[in-house]
This record gives structure tokens, C-alpha cells and sequence, in this order.
């Protein structure tokens, strides 16, 4: 599975530098302690093989990390995006849906700072047996338009198999 490379003049995170995760490190490196059985077991039944994360710190602050979640089959990756997706919606207000059409993808970001004083603009998508998260945090303002060029470049990328 392969991620982008950092880009040149950024600083890579000190973890989720690219390796290979197992179900268990995924699940506990994804979600909160209370939803790790329950997310470990809707990932073991729809196929989990694998997964990598890469993150890094831009030059101008801004933060932005990728996340590829490869499934046995397509109706696993498929199951798993519909998954994040949905709880995307739920986010609390206020929150920008977004959408890209043309290869199937969805996001959301919201002007909320998180707790690191962060806006955050997220986009997935299903592509394939795998699942295609990108995250873009930057200061006081949400940077959608950012999100989703890192989005199409890293589903361009598996596209063509690079």
C-alpha cells in the first residue's frame, strides 16, 4: 500500500511513519478506548488486512496526514467508508458536508477549533479493497480545498499503481 511521500520541507510525524499496522494497532491508533472492541470487530468482519498512516507538518503550520485501510474485497473497504461517512454527519455544528462526485468521495469541515487549536477538513473515499482517509488541520480557518488535492493525489496514485 502506498502512501505519498512526505513532501519535501515538511516534518514527518514521530509516529504512524508508514508501517504496516495490524487490526489491533489500527482500531487503537483510530478511535477512542471506549469504541475499540466494538471497531476492531466491525473491521475483522469486514475484512481487514492491513493498514498505513503517514502524517506530517507543513512548512506553513498546517498539519496533514493520510490513512490507507486495505480490506479483503471491495464490499469491506466500501462497508468501512460508509462507516466513517455516516458518523461524519453527526458531527456537531457547525459543519460543512462536502463532496466530490467524481470519484465517490465525501468529507466534512468545521471552523470549530479542536483541542490543539486546530480547524479540521477531512475527506474518504472507497477505492477498490481499500479505504482512503486524508486529514488536513491548519490554524483558526478549515482548509477543504487543501484536503481534497491531497485526497485526489493519493487516489491518483493507487489508480495508477504507484
Amino acid at each position: 500500500m502506498g502512501v505519498l511521500p512526505v513532501p519535501a520541507g515538511a516534518t514527518p510525524w514521530p509516529t504512524n511513519t508508514n508501517a504496516l499496522m495490524s487490526l489491533i494497532s489500527f482500531v487503537k491508533s483510530s478511535y477512542r478506548k471506549s469504541d475499540w472492541t466494538e471497531e476492531e470487530a466491525l473491521d475483522a468482519r469486514r475484512g481487514f488486512v492491513s493498514a498505513v498512516k503517514q502524517g506530517w507538518v507543513n512548512a506553513d503550520g498546517s498539519q496533514q496526514a493520510i490513512t490507507l485501510v486495505r480490506f479483503a474485497t471491495p464490499a469491506g473497504a466500501m462497508s468501512a467508508f460508509d462507516g466513517v461517512s455516516s458518523a461524519w454527519k453527526r458531527e456537531p455544528k457547525p459543519v460543512t458536508m462536502l463532496a466530490d462526485p467524481a470519484i465517490g468521495a465525501v468529507g466534512w469541515s468545521s471552523p470549530t477549533l479542536d483541542t490543539l487549536g486546530d480547524a479540521v477538513a477531512e475527506w474518504g473515499v472507497a477505492f477498490g479493497d481499500t479505504m482512503i482517509l486524508v486529514v488536513e488541520y491548519t490554524a483558526a480557518t478549515p482548509d477543504p480545498a487543501a484536503a481534497k488535492v491531497l485526497l485526489r493525489q493519493q487516489y491518483d496514485s493507487l489508480k495508477n499503481g504507484s
